[in-house]
C-alpha cells in the first residue's frame, strides 16, 4: 500500500447526537478511518466507542498521544472555541463543527493561532461541497443567468422539539447560528465576503412541549429575517426560523440574474434538483433530483484529508468560517439594536480549488 492510499486516521472529540451521522459518513470513505473518540461523559463515550468499534480515549492527552491525522471537534457550540484552541495548542490538525466560535474575535484568534502553530484548521458546514450545490454554483459563475443581483434563501427547520428529544441547545444558539450558517457559508463561497447586514427577529412561539410532554419556554427569538449585501454586488434576503417546517416552506435558494433565475430546490441535499427560468418565464428542470445521493457530513473532513496528502489548500477554510461568524454576530447586533451593521473581515475563496464534488 502506497503512502497516498493509506487511510487518514480520524478521531472525534464529542460523542453527542451529531457524532453518529459523522461516523456513518466517515465509514463511506475508504480514505478515512475513524480510530477513536473522547468525551467528558464517560458512559456516552464508552457506548459510542463500542458501537463504532473504536478506541475509547480516557483523556484528551490519550487522544493526542495516539497521533490521529485529523481531530474532529463535535462538542456543543459553546465549547467549540476552547476545545479547538486546546487542540491547536497541542499541534493537532482540527476540523470543527460549525460555528468555529460564537464570537468573531474568538474565531479570528483561532485562525491566527493555527497559523502561528503551523497547523491546519478547517470548519463546517461543508455540505456546500455536495454535487447539486457545486453544480448550481458552477452554473451561476458561468453566467447561465447573467449577472446575479438578488438571492432569496429559505431556512425553515421547524419546531425542534417535534423530532429531537433534547431541543434546548438548538434554541440556545438560535436558528441563524444553527441552520442559517449553511446557506451563508455556501453563498459566501460563491460570491465572497458580505459587507453589510440588516436584521429583524421575533419570538413567535414561546411556549412549547418536549417529546416527553414536558413544557418549556423559549427566551430567544425563533424567527429571523435579514438582508445582507455582498462586496461583489448581490443582495441576499434570508428567512430563518424554528417555527415553519421545510415540508411546508422548502429550503430553497433562488438566484436572480439579468438573464433569468436559478433555483436550488434544497440547499442541504447533494441530490437536490435545480431549476432554471429565462427572465419572465416559469421554472423548468435544469438538473433532476438524485435520490441516491445522501447527506455526507464528513465531506469537509474528506476534502481536508485529501488536501493534506496533495499539499493544497483545503476548501473549508478557517478564514471563511471566521467571516461567517462575524456575519452571524452582525445579524444579532442588527436585530438587537435596530441598526445596519458593517462586516469588515474577508477571506480568500477556495471554491475553485476543484469545482467538483469532493466525492468522486
Amino acid at each position: 500500500m502506497t503512502s497516498s492510499s493509506v487511510s487518514t486516521r480520524i478521531a472525534f472529540v464529542g460523542a453527542g447526537n451529531i457524532a453518529t451521522p459523522y461516523a456513518e459518513s466517515v465509514a463511506r470513505h475508504s480514505e478515512l478511518a475513524l480510530v477513536g473518540v473522547f468525551d467528558i461523559d464517560a458512559s456516552k463515550r464508552a457506548e459510542f466507542a463500542q458501537v463504532q468499534s473504536i478506541h475509547d480515549y480516557q483523556s484528551l492527552d490519550d487522544l493526542v498521544a495516539d497521533g490521529p491525522d485529523i481531530v474532529v471537534n463535535l462538542t456543543s457550540a459553546p465549547f467549540h472555541y476552547a476545545t479547538t484552541r486546546d487542540l491547536i495548542e497541542r499541534g493537532v490538525t482540527v476540523f470543527s463543527e460549525k460555528p468555529l466560535a460564537l464570537h468573531s474575535d474568538q474565531a479570528q484568534e483561532l485562525v491566527e493561532f493555527a497559523d502561528a502553530r503551523g497547523v491546519r484548521l478547517a470548519c463546517a458546514p461543508s455540505l456546500w461541497l455536495g454535487e447539486a450545490e457545486l453544480r448550481a454554483a458552477a452554473a451561476v459563475r458561468a453566467g447561465t443567468i447573467g449577472t446575479v443581483r438578488l438571492i432569496n434563501a429559505e431556512v425553515n427547520q421547524g419546531r425542534i422539539e417535534t423530532w429531537h428529544p433534547v431541543p434546548f441547545s438548538f434554541y440556545q444558539v438560535g436558528p441563524v447560528v444553527d441552520a442559517g450558517v449553511y446557506p451563508l457559508t455556501y453563498l459566501t463561497a460563491i460570491f465572497g465576503p458580505i459587507r453589510t447586514v440588516s436584521a429583524s427577529s421575533a419570538l413567535v412561539l414561546a411556549h412549547r412541549t418536549t417529546q416527553a410532554d414536558e413544557p418549556f419556554t423559549l427566551t430567544t427569538p425563533d424567527v429571523w429575517q435579514f438582508v445582507a449585501e455582498f462586496a461583489s454586488g448581490p443582495m441576499l434576503r434570508l428567512s430563518c426560523t424554528f417555527y415553519v417546517d421545510s415540508a411546508t416552506q422548502p429550503r430553497t435558494i433562488d438566484f436572480h440574474g439579468d438573464l433569468g433565475s436559478l433555483r436550488l430546490d434544497d440547499w442541504i441535499q447533494p441530490g437536490s434538483g435545480i431549476q432554471h427560468a429565462e427572465y419572465g418565464q416559469s421554472f423548468s428542470p435544469y438538473a433532476e433530483p438524485d435520490a441516491s445521493l445522501s447527506i455526507d457530513w464528513s465531506i469537509g473532513v474528506l476534502d481536508l484529508a485529501r488536501a493534506l496528502k496533495e499539499n493544497r489548500p483545503h476548501r473549508t477554510s478557517a478564514q471563511h468560517a471566521a467571516h461567517v461568524v462575524e456575519v452571524l454576530n452582525a445579524v444579532t447586533r442588527s436585530a438587537d439594536e435596530g441598526i445596519r451593521v458593517d462586516v469588515r473581515s474577508t477571506f480568500p475563496s477556495l471554491i475553485d480549488v476543484e469545482l467538483q464534488p469532493a466525492v468522486v
